[in-house]
């Protein structure tokens, strides 16, 4: 098989690849606290290892495969909610939330109070203190005051402190579901956020440029369709005529 063929053939999946990630993220645009995801591909050189004598210049034989995604991690905007038990993070820091597959981290702020006075992310999952431990408030002494430094007050009385968590490489944690990331085996970094209570971090998809660079992957997907498409009748071709010609 032509070197050439392997060559769009993987830009055409690299491309689909990248469709996807970048569709994710626009279907996210209006998600609270999302991150985006941004793509990276590995080089090959099929021509390398044809052991055929191929000419191994780049322009003719680099090919692409997708390779893994890494996280945007960028500051959305902040929008002021009123609500009390919303909250959002301007900084490199992270909430932490306990889940039956294990601790995660969020940015995703909007916290409900449950049945027991436990702070809880939307689907119940209890909000860690700095101790390890759900924050448990009464839900009959009235709203809650929760500070810069993430204290968490109720009539004065101090009730715990969020269990903040920054990462020396945030990109690389582990998405677990749209808003939610494992922490595990990441090394920790000083945390440099402060909490704004009574808002919420927007998406930090850029939705103007998303939907451009949409655009573009949609052209560049079609480039490498036409140029699979011309190489693989070119092929065709050559073997029906170079058969005829031997025979």
């Amino acid at each position: 098989m032509d070197p050439g063929y392997y060559v769009a053939a993987g830009s055409l999946k690299a491309r689909a690849f990248q469709l996807e990630v970048v569709a994710n993220n626009l279907a996210n645009a209006a998600t609270v606290g999302y991150k985006p995801d941004q793509p990276f591909f590995a080089v090959f050189n099929k021509a390398a290892g044809s052991g055929r004598k191929l000419p191994l210049s780049g322009y003719l034989n680099d090919g692409v495969v997708f390779g893994e995604t890494g996280v945007i991690t960028g500051q959305g905007a902040l929008r002021a909610t009123g609500r009390p038990l919303d909250v959002a993070i301007e900084g490199n820091a992270f909430l932490s939330v306990r889940t039956p597959a294990g601790d995660r981290v969020t940015r995703d702020g909007r916290l409900q109070m449950g049945q027991d006075g436990q702070l809880q992310a939307m689907d119940g999952s209890p909000l860690l203190g700095k101790n390890g431990q759900p924050i448990t408030v009464d839900p009959k002494k009235g709203n809650v005051s929760i500070t810069a430094d993430g204290t968490v007050q109720q009539k004065d009385q101090v009730l715990g402190q969020l269990d903040l968590k920054a990462f020396e490489k945030p990109g690389a944690l582990k998405r677990m579901g749209a808003l939610r990331f494992d922490p595990t085996g990441a090394a920790a970094a000083p945390v440099k956020g402060t909490v704004t209570q009574g808002h919420l971090e927007q998406s930090a998809v850029d939705t103007a440029s998303t939907m451009v660079e949409m655009i573009r992957l949609n052209r560049l997907f079609e480039l490498s369709l036409k140029v699979a498409s011309t190489l693989s009748n070119d092929l065709d071709s050559r073997s029906i005529n170079d058969v005829a010609i031997t025979r």
